[in-house]
């Protein structure tokens, strides 16, 4: 899984991670489901410019997050899942689950 941190400040930390297109299904499954620690077993994308983008934005120092799923289709990422919100424990499951690269 390869992980981007694109904006940083005291009370958000913001995230991409880029996985190969075929794991789309199966990324929105993991979401769905609350199963973030198998994200990582995932075929990870090396390019930015093709594939699945999960972008997640952590507040409140881990306890929510929200995550949306962008695909890249004709040269850009569109929105293919709603913002999906997590608390509390989902909340810091998912954010351990990505932050453990850093």
């Amino acid at each position: 899984m390869k992980t981007t941190l694109f904006s940083k400040n005291r009370d958000e930390k913001n995230y991409e991670l880029f996985f190969e297109s075929d794991e789309l299904h199966r990324v929105q499954y993991l979401l769905e489901t609350k199963q973030f620690g198998e994200l990582s077993e995932l075929q990870s994308s090396e390019d930015e410019d093709t594939g699945i983008k999960l972008k997640l934005s952590l507040a409140e120092r881990g306890k929510l997050v929200t995550a949306q799923l962008f695909e890249y289709i004709m040269s850009a990422y569109e929105a293919v899942s709603p913002i999906m919100t997590f608390r509390n424990k989902e909340a810091v499951a998912l954010s351990g689950a990505v932050t453990l690269d850093e």
